[in-house]
């Protein structure tokens, strides 16, 4: 039984990192369509970026430990879950603001739809999400290492 519960956590994690990662592409598309966007904006993409590729690294490195939990391996550490439902929770407020800039410009002009982005996106609050996302991204990496080290 701990086997298959182990799978189950593996494929759990590995779906969520899908999903994550389509949550990601979403908000860069946005972010990258802006006109000029600002050099937050840019960092927060560049970061978002990095955030793909490290849930990449999570989603191949849990199907290959599903595909070698026959072979005695441990199941993935708890700790990486967690730390994905963290990234969820933060890329979901930021999904959100990034819907309500959308949603403001499907029938506005060309200031409305500015006026909207400023609105969402302020200084400071994109600097929150980079705080937030780089957390997130420090526990995944922390996550991964204990998981690594279970291996071992």
């Amino acid at each position: 039984m701990e086997v298959l519960s182990g799978a189950a956590s593996a494929i759990a994690v590995a779906s969520l990192s899908i999903q994550l990662i389509q949550s990601i592409a979403s908000i860069k598309a946005f972010i990258r369509d802006v006109k000029g966007a600002s050099k937050e904006l840019e960092r927060l993409a560049s970061l978002l970026d990095r955030l793909t590729a490290l849930l990449e690294d999570v989603r191949n490195v849990m199907d290959r430990q599903i595909h070698l939990q026959g072979q005695h391996f441990p199941a993935p550490s708890i700790t990486i879950f967690e730390s994905l439902s963290s990234c969820e929770v933060s890329l979901g407020m930021l999904h959100d603001v990034v819907e309500k800039c959308k949603s403001g410009t499907g029938n506005g002009s060309l200031a409305k739809v500015k006026d909207s982005i400023k609105m969402g996106f302020r200084a400071k609050d994109i600097a929150g999400f980079e705080v937030r996302i780089q957390r997130d991204v420090d526990y995944l990496h922390a996550a991964l290492g204990v998981n690594s080290a279970s291996i071992l």
